[in-house]
Order: C-alpha cells, then sequence, then structure tokens
C-alpha cells in the first residue's frame, strides 16, 4: 500500500508530459549516399536515464559522443533504438533534439530503429515523435541498400506486436532477404534490430524469438555478414559461422554489467574488455571485398578500440 503514492505520482507526471506530440527542431534527412566508398556510424541506446531510477547510472556525456560521432565525418548515421526514455515524453525528445543538432547541422542521413523505450507512454503520441523527425513507414521496419551493402531494419519489439503484425514482419522479412541475396549489386547484408539474439548482458536476456525465427533465416543466405543491435547498454561481439553479432548500447544509457565468468556468460565475447563496457560509436566501411567495423570508445576511456574485417564479401556482378 506504500508504494501507490509514488506510483500515482508518477504516473500524473508522466501523463502531463505526454500529453501531445514534441515538433522537431529540424526533420533529420533520410537521402541515402549514392557515391562510394561510405563511412556509416552506428550508435544505440541514447536514452537519458530516468529521474525515478535513482539507484542507476545518470550520465551526461550523450553531446559529447555525439560530437565525436560527427568528427568521424560519417556519410551516414543509424540509431539502434531507445533514442530517449519515454517514447512520448516531450522533455525526453528536446533533449535529444538538443544533442542531435550537430547531426542535423552536418546534414548527416539519419536512419532510426524503434526501441522499447520508444514505446513507453502514450502509443500515438510516441508514434508522432518518431515520424515527425525521421521519414518512417507505417510498418515501423524497412530495407536500404548503401555502398552495395544490404541494410534490414527490424522492429524487434514483439511485445508490443499482435501475432498478425509479427507473422507480417517475419513474411516481409524472408521476403526480403531473398531479394538482397538474388540483387547482384548487393555484396553482403547487415541486420539491425534493438533486441540482441545474443548478450551476455546481467539486465536483458537473448531475444528467443530472433534465435529461434530470424537468425536461421540470416544465416541461410550466403550474403549474411553482420547483424547489430542496442537494448544491451555495453559493447559485445560475438561470431557464429561466417556471421558477426555485434551489441552496441553505449550512446549514453545507463550501462548495464555483464557476464564474464564462464559458469555464468551464456556466448564468449570477441572483445576483451571488463564487466562494464565504455561509452562508444561503430563506423563501418566497405573496403573492396572486406567489411571494416570499428568501434571507438568515447574520449577520456581505458577501454581500447576494437577493429575487424569480415569477409569475403560477394563479388559484385558487373
Amino acid at each position: 500500500m506504500r508504494l501507490i503514492g509514488p506510483i500515482l505520482i508518477a504516473s500524473v507526471l508522466l501523463l502531463a508530459n505526454c500529453a501531445s506530440p514534441q515538433p522537431p527542431l529540424r526533420r533529420f534527412t533520410t537521402s541515402i549516399p549514392q557515391r562510394s566508398p561510405l563511412t556509416i556510424a552506428v550508435i544505440g541506446d541514447q536514452q537519458r536515464t530516468s529521474e525515478m531510477e535513482v539507484w542507476r547510472e545518470q550520465n551526461t556525456i550523450h553531446a559529447d559522443l555525439i560530437r565525436e560521432v560527427v568528427q568521424s565525418r560519417p556519410d551516414a548515421l543509424i540509431l539502434l533504438g531507445d533514442q530517449v526514455f519515454t517514447g512520448s515524453s516531450s522533455e525526453d525528445w528536446r533533449f535529444f533534439d538538443r544533442i542531435m543538432v550537430p547531426v542535423l547541422k552536418a546534414r548527416i542521413p539519419t536512419f532510426p530503429i524503434f526501441g522499447n523505450h520508444e514505446y513507453i507512454g502514450v502509443d500515438e503520441v510516441a508514434y508522432s515523435n518518431m515520424a515527425s523527425r525521421f521519414r518512417i513507414t507505417r510498418s515501423t521496419w524497412y530495407s536500404m541498400i548503401m555502398d552495395s551493402i544490404g541494410f534490414v531494419m527490424l522492429n524487434t519489439n514483439f511485445d508490443e506486436f499482435s501475432r498478425d503484425t509479427a507473422v507480417k514482419q517475419l513474411r516481409w522479412f524472408k521476403t526480403h532477404m531473398r531479394q538482397l541475396t538474388e540483387n547482384p549489386a548487393v555484396r553482403c547484408i547487415v541486420v539491425c534490430g534493438h533486441h540482441p539474439p545474443f548478450t551476455n548482458s546481467a539486465i536483458v536476456p537473448d531475444e528467443h524469438i530472433l534465435q529461434q525465427y530470424f537468425v536461421p533465416l540470416f544465416e541461410r543466405s550466403p550474403k549474411s555478414r553482420l547483424w547489430l543491435s542496442g537494448h544491451s547498454h555495453a559493447y559485445e561481439h560475438f561470431r557464429h559461422r561466417t556471421v558477426h553479432y555485434v551489441v552496441s548500447g553505449g550512446g549514453g544509457g545507463p550501462r548495464h554489467l555483464l557476464y564474464l565468468e564462464k559458469n555464468l556468460r551464456r556466448h564468449d565475447d570477441l572483445y576483451p574488455g571488463p564487466m562494464i563496457r565504455p561509452f562508444h560509436f561503430l563506423t563501418i566501411q566497405r573496403d573492396q571485398s572486406e567489411l571494416c567495423v570499428t568501434m571507438t570508445p568515447l574520449s577520456g576511456q581505458e577501454s581500447p578500440q576494437e577493429s575487424f574485417m569480415i569477409g569475403p564479401l560477394v563479388d559484385a556482378e558487373r
């Protein structure tokens, strides 16, 4: 009974802050770059820590990290979800707009996916806040080709879907995997989805729907090379056959502890980092017949950078 008061107050404050969409400073460009080679930056889980989460890490590095992303001069930027803590919060979106000003000024094409926090609050308002900033379809999943790389952008919030919607996305995924595999202009395929199929996080689990239905379809294609996710506020790097699975959730949200002990970890991590990983961003570059993936920690952190090559890629048809 003693919890009713705080919960009621929090609910009233939340609803008061979620009454209507927050207009953006400016809509992000989503024009797909046509030149080659490209540098594609990736960042995940930029949300602030909620004021109610007094026990969690409170960070102020968000703007610094975005400045370093822009200084790397990317040709495009992918956001792996959880851009804000509460999807329908005007205050949270104002914060997001402020930290993303350098991206807007540089006119960097930006491609987001939905995280679970984009669904917190009033659904219609939350969707409007995303749609007013980014040109996204109502289905909330899509695909694109940049520099002969086929990107498949999933909505992995299966708890928010009806069964029909989940089946619709799975069928779409199967169709687009086949189309990208058969497209002679595509040399490799990269999937982006907020929830990770594999993680050693002590806070969030593996996403078993992805493991059961999506990963097998992905690994079946000879062009599949990389799966990017967030949700676990860490950096993790796993490999299964020819596919690399990278968790990149170091955009500013409160960081997660990872299970590293042999008797606790679920998967073997290729990155030799500590239990708490650095704030960071990724860059992806295609170097002829290989992909170069680099994890760059925020300046001033002691954790090492990681860079690895993925290849060979499938030859493009001339």
